[in-house]
């Protein structure tokens, strides 16, 4: 090692002690200076305390001479009359009672009690009588009231409610096709738009509590379909019929509507055509007449 190394170790040795040092000091002037913060603080509620008990002078106010002069009262010596003095042990004190006048102030009194009290007054009310002729006894029906409804109103009402319903209507739309239909596509279609099978052997359409609206038969005779083989491909049928008869639970707008686009589904879907009751073709404006139709018997309902 040479002196140069051995100058830096000295030095490094001497920097390192004072670090020390210093840290040290610097400890101990900060525990003097957080136990004189404490001491400060212990020691300013009991000066507090001290002043305040030292600024509040006398315990008590001095009392004038008046209060004093009031307050040294002499007992004042009892004076007994010499006729009680005299009295044995079990005597009574014989008290004289005055004489009061005071059946002269109760007959006032009741007189202006009397005044005071309210005076029972009977009511004579005549005899109420019904509008109308005397002598006659008023029914039951001359007061019914009428609340604004004139009479002729009331008659018609119940000359409606007499009336008989409509008579029902049937409406009926063939689908056909050239080629007849094999049996499982049928099935498969019918069921796509919407259609359930029934107990009756044909498909139905039910509206939200399970009433039939519309029905579907076969074409052929005898109107039902094989639902026991859905999958037969021998089995086939020339077309369908959707059935629509009125009245329904829905009205008949919409239930006409319903059919016809469900009628035209199934055209689409079997490659067939929509012919009427009569087996001719419908047409466009044949379909806006069953419209008409509908919309006609749903007013004439009403």
């Amino acid at each position: 090692m040479n002196e140069l190394q051995q100058v830096l170790l000295i030095f490094a040795i001497i920097v390192i002690v004072g670090l020390y040092i210093l840290q040290k000091v610097k400890a101990r002037n900060s525990d003097k200076t957080a136990q004189d913060v404490t001491d400060a603080k212990e020691k300013s509620p009991r000066q507090d305390a001290y002043n305040a008990l030292k600024e509040l002078g006398e315990a008590h106010i001095p009392l004038s001479g008046r209060t004093q002069d009031r307050l040294q009262i002499d007992e004042e010596e009892e004076q007994v009359p010499e006729s009680q003095l005299g009295l044995s042990f079990g005597q009574e004190f014989d008290v004289e009672k005055p004489k009061a006048n005071k059946p002269a102030e109760d007959t006032t009194e009741t007189a202006e009690e009397a005044n005071r009290k309210p005076k029972h007054v009977v009511l004579e009310v005549e005899d109420m009588k019904p509008i109308g002729a005397e002598g006659e006894r008023a029914s039951a029906s001359d007061y019914e009231p009428s609340f604004g409804i004139p009479e002729e109103g009331i008659q018609k009402t119940e000359s409606d409610s007499n009336v008989e319903q409509k008579e029902p209507q049937v409406f009926a739309i063939i689908v056909m096709g050239t080629d007849d239909f094999l049996w499982p596509k049928v099935n498969q279609t019918l069921q796509g738009v919407g259609l359930i099978p029934s107990e009756t052997g044909i498909f139905v359409k039910n509206d939200s509590m399970g009433n039939e609206i519309i029905r579907v038969a076969n074409l052929m005779e005898p109107g039902t379909f094989p639902l026991d083989q859905p999958t037969n491909s021998e089995l086939k049928t020339v077309g369908v019929v959707l059935i629509l008869e009125l009245p329904t639970t829905v009205k008949a707008p919409a239930v006409m509507h319903d059919m016809i686009m469900m009628s035209r589904k199934i055209s689409q879907r079997l490659n067939g055509r929509l012919y009427d009751a009569n087996r001719h073709l419908l047409k466009e404006s044949d379909l806006q007449a069953m419209r008409d139709a509908a919309v006609a018997y749903e007013s004439s309902a009403l």
